[in-house]
C-alpha cells in the first residue's frame, strides 16, 4: 500500500458511506432510469458503480463494486489489504446498520513489536514492511455485504474491478505525485517496484497501471468468498510476503 503524504480519511470508507447513504433506499425501491446516482473519488470507480446498478444491483452491490474498484485505481487510499465502515439505511422499514470492516491486529502482535533490540522505537517499522500490516477486513466486509444486503452475486459486483486490474487504467496526477513521494519505499520492494513504478521511476500521468496479481486475488475472492482470501493460496502468499 502506498502511504499518502498527508493524513486522509480512507477513500474506501468515504465511498462506502456516501454511496450507501445516498442511494441504497432509492435503488431498493426503484432502480429505473434517472432514479440513481453515484459519486466517488475516481471516474473508473463511478463507472463501476453505475454498471452494477444498470445490471439490476442495488446500492449495496454498487458500493461493493466501488470499494473493489477503488482498491485497484487508488492504492494510496484504498485496498483489499485495509478495511472500512459501511453505514446502511433502508427507508421502507427504517432499518439502519453499521458494518465494521476495519483491520485487526495479528495474533502475534505485541507491545514491543516496533522496538529494536536496544528498546528504541523504530517508527519506520510501523509504516513499511510486514510489521506495518494488519489483518485486512475489507475482503470479509465485501463478502458479507453482498451476501446479506445485495441483490447480485459477489462475482458480478467484483467483475468491474477485476477488469480494471487485468487490463489496466491510465494513472492520474495524484497517483504520480504519491508514487514519487513514496519512491524509496516502493524501490525497496521488488514486487512494488515491478507493479507501481515505470522502469524504476515514478510514472507520469497517463501511464497504464496493470495489476495482474490483484486481478487474480479478486477472482479468488469472487469465486470462493471469504475462503478465497483468508485461506488457500492467497493467504499463503500473504503469509510469505
Amino acid at each position: 500500500m502506498i502511504e499518502s503524504p498527508r493524513p486522509r480519511f480512507p477513500r474506501t470508507i468515504v465511498a462506502g458511506l456516501l454511496l450507501v447513504l445516498a442511494v441504497w433506499s432509492l435503488a431498493c425501491a426503484a432502480a429505473g432510469p434517472g432514479r440513481t446516482a453515484v459519486a466517488t473519488a475516481h471516474p473508473a470507480a463511478t463507472a463501476a458503480g453505475l454498471e452494477i446498478l444498470e445490471h439490476g444491483g442495488n446500492a449495496v452491490d454498487a458500493a461493493v463494486a466501488i470499494s473493489a474498484a477503488l482498491a485497484v485505481v487508488e492504492p494510496a487510499g484504498s485496498g483489499l489489504g485495509g478495511g472500512g465502515f459501511w453505514l446502511l439505511h433502508r427507508a421502507r422499514d427504517n432499518h439502519t446498520i453499521m458494518v465494521d470492516g476495519r483491520e485487526r491486529a495479528p495474533l502475534a502482535a505485541s507491545a514491543d513489536m516496533y522496538l529494536d533490540p536496544d528498546g528504541a522505537f523504530q517508527p519506520k517499522w510501523s509504516q513499511n514492511g510486514p510489521l506495518a500490516a494488519a489483518i485486512p477486513g475489507e475482503p470479509a466486509a465485501l463478502v458479507h455485504l453482498a451476501k446479506h444486503y445485495g441483490r447480485l452475486p459477489l462475482a458480478t459486483s467484483l467483475d468491474p474491478a477485476i477488469r480494471l486490474a487485468r487490463d489496466g487504467f491510465p494513472v492520474g496526477r495524484d497517483y504520480a505525485l504519491l508514487a514519487g513521494y513514496r519512491l524509496p519505499a516502493l524501490l525497496a520492494s521488488p514486487a512494488a517496484r515491478r507493479t507501481f513504478l515505470a522502469a524504476g521511476i515514478a510514472p507520469v500521468p497517463g501511464w497504464t497501471l496493470r495489476q495482474p496479481d490483484l486481478a487474480d486475488t479478486l477472482r479468488a475472492l469472487a469465486r470462493n468468498g471469504h475462503d478465497g482470501f483468508y485461506r488457500g493460496a492467497v493467504a499463503e502468499q500473504i503469509g510469505r510476503a
